[in-house]
């Protein structure tokens, strides 16, 4: 497993929805969530399976349920 490291900047600025790059990389990285879904759930949907989760997920760490 691969090591993330996470480091305090004196000259980055980080908005409060910078969390959400952390998120990106950490699905896109360490998991196959995408292609396991296109594995599990049928269908050819305009908006694949994966995206949908992925924009879920997202929302989740902001904060936003509904």
């Amino acid at each position: 497993m691969k090591k993330i490291v996470i480091e305090q900047s004196s000259k980055a600025f980080y908005s409060s929805h910078s969390g959400l790059a952390l998120v990106g990389n950490l699905i896109n990285g360490y998991t196959s969530l995408c292609e396991r879904l296109e594995k599990e759930v049928p269908g050819q949907p305009r908006v694949s399976h994966g995206d949908v989760v992925k924009t879920y997920l997202g929302l989740l760490c902001l904060g936003k349920s509904d």
